[in-house]
């Protein structure tokens, strides 16, 4: 089986279209009822989980593991971001200290009806104008829990993220030994002996690289799940907008030819730099 790729673009190309996050991003300008808002949270969150669950379900076909862990259908400017087969969780956690480091200094008012008053010595950040009083200020002076368990997710990934890391490099560097040692004495047999020797210890080396896939996936889904867990659900709401607005920018054709002109005119400027020999 080949892995289905309408299941790896779910995280940028349809993000733009789905009915969550368009949903959210109404609720969002409009939030005239917290629990209509919550639900829609709910449903962009469970949108980024069955992502990670589908990849882990492709992941169970042996074929499909390398493509997953080495995925070649992502765009210029996503592949720097990928971590063992999807994105980096460092990601995710990055995203949320923007929104805790917001400029302390930032001075607004409020209307009657809970909107922005526009005058011309308010400071509103671009993301939050129009936007209603309690979603703009909701990550403003956030909690002492909030903080403290942001740093503890942090803490956490400083641990697995280098241990994923280095089960991974263990487990490449063991299976080229392996194949060397298995295939060295039997080389000069006719046969499949040698054949034999080498499918077994790839067949192993497949099973462990399932296991670090499907580790990594778990922690993705766990960085995120306690974001959105430990966050109010109109700053739930806005991490989860700036993660769909974030993964769809990065499969934007526009930006992705940019880049790779950007490549190709440096690539070339080096080439004519380069002294010539006669």
């Amino acid at each position: 089986m080949l892995v289905d790729s309408r299941i790896i673009t779910a995280t940028g190309s349809t993000l733009s279209r789905t009915t969550s996050s368009l949903s959210l991003r109404r609720s969002l300008s409009h939030p005239d009822s917290p629990t209509v808002l919550s639900t829609h949270v709910d449903l962009l969150h469970q949108h980024f989980q069955s992502l990670y669950h589908a990849l882990d379900l492709a992941a169970s076909s042996e074929d499909d593991i390398a493509v997953l862990l080495f995925p070649d259908w992502r765009s210029s400017l996503e592949k720097p971001l990928i971590w063992l087969g999807d994105l980096h969780p460092y990601l995710f956690t990055n995203l949320v200290r923007c929104f805790l480091q917001e400029d302390d200094d930032l001075t607004v008012a409020e209307a009657d009806d809970g909107y922005f008053i526009r005058k011309n010595n308010i400071t509103v950040p671009d993301q939050f104008q129009e936007r209603p009083w309690q979603v703009a200020m909701s990550w403003r002076n956030p909690s002492e829990e909030l903080v403290a368990r942001m740093d503890e997710i942090e803490q956490g990934l400083r641990v697995m993220v280098p241990m994923l890391t280095m089960r991974m490099r263990n487990a490449e560097a063991e299976f080229v030994d392996r194949v060397v040692e298995g295939w060295y004495p039997s080389r000069g047999r006719k046969g499949a002996a040698a054949k034999v020797a080498v499918g077994s210890i790839l067949s192993e080396h497949m099973e462990e690289l399932v296991s670090i896939f499907l580790d990594a996936n778990r922690l993705r889904r766990s960085v995120i799940g306690e974001i959105v867990g430990k966050t109010s659900v109109y700053q739930a709401a806005l991490f989860l907008e700036a993660l769909a607005q974030f993964l769809i920018g990065f499969r934007d054709q526009e930006l992705v030819s940019a880049m790779e002109c950007s490549k190709s005119s440096t690539t070339q400027t080096t080439t004519d730099a380069r002294p010539r020999h006669h």
